[in-house]
């Protein structure tokens, strides 16, 4: 079996993580694909270059983190030959992340298409006819990538040269665990999470709730349940043994991870608190324990000499804004720019995304420091736009 891998990530350093990963599956005969897996992650830290890999930091607020992942994607991968476009750094920073976890992870000889094209994936791909329409999407990068591999090598099937050695990877203590988090369609990477999801860690010996958890998760891509989809899931209750009592309690365990996902940072936001209840009612759940969105500490207008910190970097407006920009926009305010959030010595934090990890935020939160959008700073500030 061939994996062809794509990782989108916080940036290229020895401290940055996964924001996103793809795994495409090959056969080794004809090159056919035969399983595909993606799922956004939250980094625990800011999410990096935006403009570059359109991740957010509301898209990720409630992604599973790579630990909780670890599990699954271990499985794929192991006694796989990985491939990658420029294979380097994806085994690079898939190393990193399962060391995190006290794991080994050995890649092996797998192929590099950068290493065979010398060009980076769009270029390579328009010179040999493959569509690649959303670059810098893990799924639509690694689909492009086999398409690359099967073309580079077609008398191979998927390019299977003799002396690749298979990926191997170290016991993971815990469960598989079935949720993702799939990006949202092209065009509404900023309308919000599409879908919660689940921190849950289900028994590994009960295959059958793992595979109708896997179902579910598919289903409830919209939130809802059709009746078409809704007979699907009990034919496939009924094919893998599973009881009405089995499934009522698959269904309340879902739903308590979802809520798990959402008090992962200690803030449930409007968005979230909807999506619960939407969730809830999809599953039939009549008595759902749904926490209330988080009051947070709110800050109206911006008096003359408040400390100003700001987080991170991004775009307003289709204009990009540094924080060198920022400061000085505050300091023509009228307001203190300071460098850091303290206690006692910042008022008010400014970011691009309210649903940012980053350690500004997390502070300002711990503190009851108010966070503000660059939007509402840019328009109170009165700055040039």
């Amino acid at each position: 079996m061939i994996s062809v891998v794509d990782c989108e990530t916080t940036g290229f350093g020895r401290y940055d993580r996964l924001v996103e990963i793809a795994v495409v599956q090959m056969d080794t005969e004809a090159g056919n694909v035969v399983d595909e897996f993606d799922t956004l992650l939250n980094p625990e830290r800011d999410v990096g270059p935006t403009d570059i890999h359109r991740v957010t930091p509301t898209m990720v607020e409630a992604a599973p983190t790579f630990g909780e992942i670890a599990a699954t994607l271990a499985r794929r991968l192991h006694g796989t030959v990985l491939v990658a476009h420029n294979l380097s750094f994806d085994a690079r920073m898939l190393d990193q992340e399962f060391n995190r976890l006290g794991t080994t992870f050995s890649t092996g000889t797998g192929h590099c298409t950068l290493r065979m094209t010398s060009e980076k994936l769009g270029l390579a791909c328009r010179r040999h006819g493959i569509p690649l329409s959303q670059a810098h999407r893990a799924l639509a990068d690694a689909r492009a990538t086999a398409e690359l591999l099967r073309t580079l090598h077609p008398e191979d099937g998927c390019g299977r040269p003799g002396g690749t050695v298979p990926c191997r990877i170290g016991y993971i203590d815990g469960a598989p665990n079935p949720r993702t988090l799939r990006r949202p369609p092209a065009g509404e990477e900023d309308s919000g999470m599409v879908r919660m999801v689940s921190q849950a860690r289900y028994p590994y010996c009960d295959e059958a709730i793992v595979a109708y958890l896997d179902a579910l998760d598919w289903v409830l891509d919209d939130h809802e349940i059709t009746p078409a989809e809704r007979e699907e899931m009990a034919r496939l209750a009924e094919d893998l043994g599973l009881s009405a009592a089995h499934v009522e309690a698959a269904h309340a365990r879902y739903f308590e991870s979802i809520v798990a996902a959402a008090l992962r940072d200690r803030v449930v936001t409007e968005a979230e608190h909807l999506l619960m209840k939407r969730v809830a009612a999809a599953l039939n759940i009549e008595h759902a324990d749904i926490p209330s969105p988080t009051e947070l500490p709110r800050f109206t207008g911006l008096p003359l000499g408040a400390r100003v910190c700001f987080s991170g970097s991004g775009a307003y407006r289709g204009r990009p804004l540094t924080r060198d920009y920022l400061q000085r926009c505050a300091a023509r305010a009228g307001l203190q720019p300071v460098a850091s959030v303290t206690k006692k010595g910042c008022d008010l934090l400014v970011v691009f995304d309210l649903a940012t990890g980053s350690g500004k935020a997390r502070k300002a939160r711990s503190y009851g420091i108010p966070l503000m959008r660059v939007g509402s700073f840019m328009r109170q500030a009165s700055a040039p736009e």
